[in-house]
């Protein structure tokens, strides 16, 4: 089994390792390394780091779900307004 390289990763490839390896450690402790380095970012606790993850993450899963929209959208079968009437957003 190879090791993972944790500095080599980008904060997005270390945030999904860190989602799919929870229990390593040395990923979290990697990925925290990472979010440090972001202007403005004061990380104080574990817990404010994982709120933080989810919080990027949450942001993340609505720009794809508004991109897929949109796509849908341009298939010109229902128009985007019509169809973020119906998700109420």
């Amino acid at each position: 089994m190879t090791k993972a390289n944790f500095q080599g990763m980008t904060k997005q490839e270390l945030r999904a390792y860190v989602l799919k390896h929870r229990d390593n450690r040395k990923a979290l402790y990697a990925l925290t390394d990472k979010l440090r380095e972001e202007p403005g970012i004061e990380i104080t606790s574990t817990e404010q780091m994982h709120e933080l993850i989810e919080a990027r993450l949450d942001e993340a899963d609505a720009r794809d779900a508004y991109k897929v929209l949109e796509e849908i959208a341009e298939l010109g079968t229902t128009p985007l307004e019509d169809i973020k009437r119906e998700l109420g957003i």
